[in-house]
């Protein structure tokens, strides 16, 4: 996730890597990030956001906000 771009671990629990990786990459370079999961994860307190309904639910409605918004 460089330069604007936009993306992300799916459907993790953020405590293997390298999905969890992810997360300490866009907190260096300043990245905002969602995380969808109904479960807590080692992340939640530094994300931007947390959603805990299930990502058939959330994903469609992200994706559409974000395509809106570009």
């Amino acid at each position: 996730m460089y330069g604007g771009e936009r993306g992300g671990p799916i459907g993790t629990s953020l405590t293997v890597q390298p999905a969890a990786a992810l997360c300490l990459e866009a907190i260096e370079f300043g990245a905002r990030f969602v995380i969808i999961n109904a479960q807590p994860t080692p992340y939640d307190q530094v994300a931007d956001a947390v959603l805990r309904t299930p990502i058939g639910e959330s994903l469609p409605t992200l994706v559409d906000l974000a395509i809106n918004k570009l």
